[in-house]
């Protein structure tokens, strides 16, 4: 994979357990390839499709002695190394490499672990800045070197530190995931439909644990000082950072406007695709599409507005819309013909009701089993600080004399 130019687009490749989503292809926006770029791959191979994240690197590689990069270049065989990602990720065994619990920080070229990734700095960047790229590439070095993330934070768990929690902790000092909280929210509102005041309640003490957890874990992160700091430094970063993300908001929203205009809406932003691929995401579109700018909910051609129903076929939206702004006298509803097998529709229709059912409750089922053992261990964690904690204020206390020696103990003074 050859580094892009600014403004070209990027041909779409995907396998097949990797769906088309609304966001942007990387690199976003018309910019370049940056090592410390994070990139995400959509997944729908298991009960509930998530994404698989990992830092981008660049043509580097671990020497080795396991002390810093080879760039560019192999200094073993002299050959030029690819374009590779670090991320935490299973055994090549493994029934799923990124949910597997045997998971750890591992070295992959790009292309070995799926089709066209996403930018995942657009999802973060605009909340949290980023560290520097070298800062960034420090982590990746220690975390696949020496193996530092493991010993921090443990094994692989879906919930609690996964390829997410990596990734954004190489990039912004700490980890977090969104789609684990994002889950738990639709749990919970897939909750509500069975209780709404059970469902209530399991959305307010998941924000609450969200909240929780994550300063936990900005504490937790900030204890890790892995290069030294220049505040005058920093500060000229986070305010280039600030002044990066607002134009890329901006530039963010033109491209929005663009896709509704070309109604490419429901395709990747910034990516080009064969006729085939797109035509097919057309009629995945058509079974069934809300387009929240006009109001319109589509199921299966059906065009539905304000709670009116009428059949639009392909090429006659434009029409319709005269339609409806004509007189009510000289308003007509011709029955159009159309190509589709009205039964295949209805298939792809249950199959989307379906997997939509079961992305919710199987949401549930795993959300539910993952936050508690995630309590379990924060609890565990927070005694045993609180034991560590006391144990020093102890011993201090003992220093200065503040309190009685353990039984036993016989402290005699001797005379000079």
């Amino acid at each position: 994979m050859a580094p892009e130019s600014d403004g070209q687009k990027v041909k779409m490749e995907r396998r097949d357990c990797e769906p088309m989503l609304r966001g942007h292809v990387w690199p976003a926006l018309g910019k370049r390839r940056t090592p410390g770029d994070i990139l995400y791959w959509p997944r729908d191979d298991q009960l509930v499709p998530f994404t698989h994240w990992a830092v981008y690197i660049g043509r580097r590689k671990l020497a080795p002695h396991g002390q810093s990069w080879m760039v560019d270049t192999c200094e073993v065989t002299g050959a030029e190394l690819p374009e590779a990602v670090v991320h935490l990720w299973g055994a090549a065994d493994s029934s799923t490499r990124d949910m597997s619990r045997d998971a750890v920080v591992v070295y992959n070229r790009v292309d070995e672990v799926g089709g066209t990734p996403y930018d995942g700095n657009l999802k973060y960047d605009a909340a949290h800045t980023p560290m520097k790229p070298d800062h960034i590439l420090e982590r990746c070095l220690k975390a696949l070197g020496h193996k530092v993330y493991e010993e921090r934070f443990g094994g692989y768990h879906v919930l609690g530190n996964n390829c997410e929690h990596f990734a954004t902790w190489a990039r912004y000092g700490w980890n977090q995931s969104d789609q684990v909280f994002k889950g738990a929210m639709l749990g919970a509102a897939g909750l509500s439909f069975i209780n709404p005041g059970l469902g209530a309640l399991a959305m307010g003490v998941t924000t609450m644990l969200n909240k929780e957890i994550s300063s936990l874990r900005r504490t937790q992160s900030n204890n890790f000082k892995d290069h030294a700091e220049d505040a005058d430094e920093e500060v000229d970063w986070v305010v280039d950072s600030l002044v990066r993300n607002t134009e890329d908001h901006f530039k963010a929203l033109d491209e929005e406007t663009r896709a509704y205009a070309e109604r490419r809406e429901h395709l990747p932003r910034g990516a080009t695709m064969s006729p085939e691929e797109e035509a097919e995401e057309e009629r995945k579109r058509t079974l069934l599409h809300f387009d929240s700018r006009t109001s319109r909910l589509n199921v299966a051609g059906w065009d539905i507005k304000f709670g009116n129903s009428e059949r639009v076929e392909e090429g006659d939206e434009d029409e319709a819309l005269k339609e409806e702004n004509a007189p009510e006298e000289t308003m007509s509803r011709p029955v159009r013909r159309h190509d589709r097998d009205p039964v295949e529709d209805l298939k792809g229709i249950a199959t989307g009701v379906g997997s939509l059912a079961a992305s919710l409750f199987g949401g549930m089922l795993k959300v539910g089993g993952a936050l508690a053992s995630e309590i379990a261990s924060q609890h565990n964690a927070h005694q045993e600080k609180l034991r560590l904690v006391r144990e020093r204020e102890e011993a201090e206390a003992r220093e200065r004399d503040e309190i009685a020696p353990p039984a036993g103990v016989v402290i005699e003074e001797i005379a000079d």
